[in-house]
């Protein structure tokens, strides 16, 4: 409704020198000196805080992320609501990742040496024995009398022993996955990063991965066998595994790799290829200075008990073996530091996108409680 004009009091400036609200009460209620609002104030939509669940398909205001205690992530520039691991884009999931990276680097990396370690006890010594074996097959297959058959014990040894090498370092390598999952979500979740605590839950969840990991591996070589794309396509859809396996229970494995890896396919192929890549050109780094190693190291020629070398033969020496794994181990160490918590929150986005989710339930999904005071509020004014 328009009320109508007034006038001026003696008090009170023309219309030409501007207006000043008067100081007394006005006609509305007491306590209201300017009477009724004109019509219903909309209501101011709530800002959720850390912990509440987080639509990324949604719009976001920029906010500044400032942790208030704790091992918060230090990253800025986010969203009303922003969840540490929990990202609506490319660019935030890469953000979050390094972000948690550098906040937890340390532990990752010492998780990673631990497992490096276990890993060289095995591979090394079966490296060194698959070298003398093979060796040991080729002299004794030259010295054999033409149309007898040689004697393949050496290469089934090889074989029993790579089997039982492979099973072995596959357990540790799921074991320090589930770690350093663990150290991740602590890290987004405002805890310190406890060694302890992530081995704990790695030695209750390494078996369960191990199983999915061969079974997933299994339909892998199907795939690669029936043509390369059908194996490429499952190595992407199974590269969340790790992450599904430490965080759902109740039977949680292949099935699920592909719900997740469907419900926003863009998304989750963008952040795949990404892991994939990283991997990817640190093995053709290794493979490249793995070469280097060769030619630096002369290898041996195998010697048949006449006397005379086998032409056109060699096997690498104990040096080449020892530095071409100790190589490969340390450069797979170092990007799995990243590519871990990059899978982590790859992971988070994926179910995020498929069910109400925060770093709060991850984090009580693996036993930790979100410290109350690392809460992501907006910047002063």
């Amino acid at each position: 409704m328009t009320q109508p004009p007034t006038t001026p009091g003696p008090d009170e400036p023309s219309g030409d020198a501007g207006f000043a609200p008067p100081s007394g009460p006005g006609p509305g209620a007491p306590g209201e000196p300017f009477g009724p609002p004109p019509g219903p104030i909309p209501p101011v939509p709530p800002v959720p805080q850390y912990g509440g669940h987080y639509d990324p398909s949604q719009a976001y205001v920029v906010y500044q992320a400032a942790p208030t205690g704790g091992y918060g992530v230090p990253a800025a520039g986010q969203q009303a609501g922003f969840d540490p691991l929990i990202s609506p884009d490319y660019s935030g999931w890469w953000q979050r990742g390094l972000a948690i990276f550098r906040g937890a680097w340390q532990q990752l990396l010492a998780l990673q040496f631990v497992g490096l370690f276990a890993g060289l006890v095995v591979a090394i010594p079966e490296a060194l024995y698959g070298t003398k074996a093979i060796d040991k097959f080729i002299r004794t297959a030259d010295a054999a009398e033409p149309g007898t058959m040689p004697d393949l014990s050496p290469l089934l040894g090889v074989f029993a022993v790579a089997i039982g090498a492979l099973v072995a370092s596959t357990l540790v390598a799921a074991a320090v996955t589930v770690a350093g999952n663990h150290i991740a979500v602590s890290v987004a979740a405002g805890q310190p990063p406890r060694l302890g605590a992530a081995l704990g839950l790695a030695v209750r969840r390494c078996l369960p991965l191990w199983g999915w990991q061969v079974l997933a591996s299994l339909i892998m070589i199907v795939g690669f066998c029936a043509c390369v794309l059908p194996g490429i396509y499952l190595y992407a859809v199974f590269l969340v595994l790790p992450a599904v396996v430490t965080f759902e229970r109740g039977g949680a494995g292949i099935g699920r790799c592909f719900q997740l890896f469907h419900r926003d396919f863009g998304s989750a192929i963008a952040r795949v290829a990404t892991i994939a890549g990283l991997l990817f050109a640190v093995g053709v780094i290794a493979y490249v200075i793995g070469q280097v190693i060769e030619v630096a190291f002369p290898s041996d020629t195998p010697v048949v008990p006449d006397g005379t070398r086998v032409a056109g033969v060699a096997t690498a020496t104990t040096a080449a073996v020892i530095a071409r794994v100790l190589v490969s181990g340390l450069l797979s160490a170092g990007v799995r530091t990243l590519t871990d918590v990059l899978v982590v929150t790859a992971y988070a986005d994926m179910r995020a996108r498929h069910e109400p989710l925060s770093t709060a339930t991850l984090a009580a999904e693996i036993g930790i409680t979100p410290t109350p005071r690392s809460e992501w509020v907006a910047p002063p004014a």
